[in-house]
C-alpha cells in the first residue's frame, strides 16, 4: 500500500507542476492534458499495482469520459488515472472537461452517444440536469456509469464519499480541534470562517453541512461563498477580504481542495494578520499532494492547514472505478452501485501510516 501511494504522489506532483504550464478551454479534450514520460510511466505502475484484467476482452473499446473540470491537481490526477487504468486494458479513452458547465456537459454525453462509444462515463455537474442525456445515451444501447455524483436512472453509480459523509466529518474533525486548542473559550467566543458554495445540488448540501459547525456552542459562525471552488486565486481574495472585515477569525472551514489552498496561502503570507498560527487551522475536503504536505507541516505550524477529508487514497478509487466499469466493458452483469467511504487526514493519522 505505501508504494502505491507513493506512486500515486509521483503523479499528482507532476501532474501540479505541468497543470501551470497548460489550460483547458471549455469542451476541450483533455485526454493527453498533462502529460510526459514520467506521468505516463508511474500512471502505468498504478494500473498494474490496483487493477484487475479483463482477460483481453475490453481491447478496442471506446469509453467516453466527460469530468465537471480539471481546474484542480487532483480531478487532474484522477482523470489520468482513469485513463491508463483503462489503456492498460486495451481501451480506447477519451476524456472532455465540462468546465462546470452543465450545458457543455450535455454536448459532450450527446457527442459520446453519436460516436457510439462502449460505456459513457459521467461526473456530473449536476446530476438532475444531465440525466436525459444518459437516459438518451442508455436507450441506445450504451451503459452509463455515474462517478462521484448520482444521477437517476444510470446503469452502474460508483459514490466514493458521500457528501452528507464528508462533511459530517469535516465538521467533526474541526469541531475537536476547536475543543482542544480553545478548552477555555466561552458560548461563541471562537469565529469560524465557512467557505461555501452552490454552483451544484451537491456543493449546496456539503455547505449546508459544514455550516451546523455552529452546533458547537464555543463557534461564531461567517460564512461567504467562494465565487469559484477550483481557483486557489478566488479563495485568496475571498479570505483576504473576509479577514479584513472579521479580524479575529480563528478557524476557516474551506470548501475544498482548491479553496483550502488559497486560504492557506494569505493566512501564512506576510499580509495575514495572523500572528500566532498555533491558535489558527484550517480544514477542508479532499486530498492532493499539495493538501498532504501542508498537514503534514501544521504539526510544526508551519502551515495552518491542519486537516482534510479524502474520498480515499487514490488506489482506493482506481479499485472502485476498474470495479464499476469492468462489467460494462465486457458485457457482463453490472454492478448497480459501488460505495466507497471517506477517511479522516490529520498529522495524527499520517503519523499512523509510516
Amino acid at each position: 500500500m505505501k508504494k502505491i501511494f507513493s506512486i500515486i504522489l509521483v503523479i499528482a506532483m507532476s501532474l501540479t507542476m505541468l497543470a501551470g504550464c497548460s489550460t483547458q478551454k471549455s469542451g476541450d479534450s483533455v485526454t493527453n492534458g498533462g502529460d510526459s514520460a514520467a506521468v505516463t510511466k508511474a500512471a502505468d505502475q498504478i494500473t498494474e499495482a490496483v487493477t484487475d484484467t479483463t482477460g483481453g476482452s475490453a481491447e478496442g473499446k471506446l469509453v467516453g469520459i466527460t469530468m465537471p473540470s480539471v481546474g484542480n491537481d487532483f480531478l487532474l490526477a484522477l482523470s489520468q488515472g482513469f485513463q491508463r487504468a483503462l489503456e492498460a486494458e486495451g481501451c480506447r479513452v477519451q476524456i472532455d472537461s465540462a468546465e462546470n458547465d452543465v450545458t457543455t456537459q450535455l454536448t459532450q454525453i450527446e457527442n459520446f452517444t453519436t460516436m457510439d462509444a462502449d460505456v459513457i462515463v459521467v461526473w456530473a455537474v449536476n446530476g438532475n440536469g444531465v440525466a436525459s442525456a444518459c437516459k438518451a445515451a442508455m436507450d441506445a444501447g450504451i451503459p452509463v456509469l455515474a462517478f462521484a455524483y448520482e444521477i437517476p436512472g444510470v446503469t452502474t453509480s460508483i459514490i466514493s464519499a458521500s457528501e452528507e459523509s464528508m462533511a459530517v466529518q469535516c465538521v467533526s474533525m474541526t469541531s475537536d480541534w476547536i475543543d482542544k486548542t480553545f478548552a477555555d473559550a466561552g458560548d461563541g467566543e471562537v469565529n469560524v470562517f465557512v467557505m461555501t458554495a452552490s454552483n451544484t445540488p451537491e456543493a449546496a448540501v456539503r455547505s449546508k453541512i459544514l455550516l451546523t459547525i455552529a452546533d458547537n456552542p464555543k463557534v461564531k459562525v461567517i460564512a461567504a461563498e467562494v465565487e469559484n471552488q477550483d481557483s486557489t486565486d478566488a479563495a485568496r481574495t475571498l479570505t483576504e477580504n473576509t479577514m479584513l472585515t472579521n479580524p479575529d477569525i480563528d478557524v476557516i472551514i474551506a470548501f475544498g481542495a482548491a479553496s483550502a489552498i488559497g486560504a492557506e496561502s494569505y493566512i501564512s503570507s506576510s499580509s495575514s494578520s495572523i500572528k500566532d498560527k498555533s491558535k489558527f487551522g484550517i480544514f477542508s475536503i479532499d486530498e492532493t499532494e499539495e493538501i498532504v504536505a501542508k498537514i503534514k507541516a501544521s504539526e510544526t505550524n508551519e502551515s495552518v492547514l491542519r486537516g482534510t477529508i479524502s474520498m480515499g487514497t487514490f488506489d482506493d478509487t482506481i479499485n472502485d472505478f476498474m470495479k464499476g466499469i469492468t462489467p460494462l466493458i465486457t458485457g457482463q452483469t453490472p454492478i448497480e452501485r459501488v460505495d466507497g467511504q471517506a477517511y479522516i487526514i490529520t498529522p495524527e493519522t499520517l503519523a499512523e501510516k509510516e
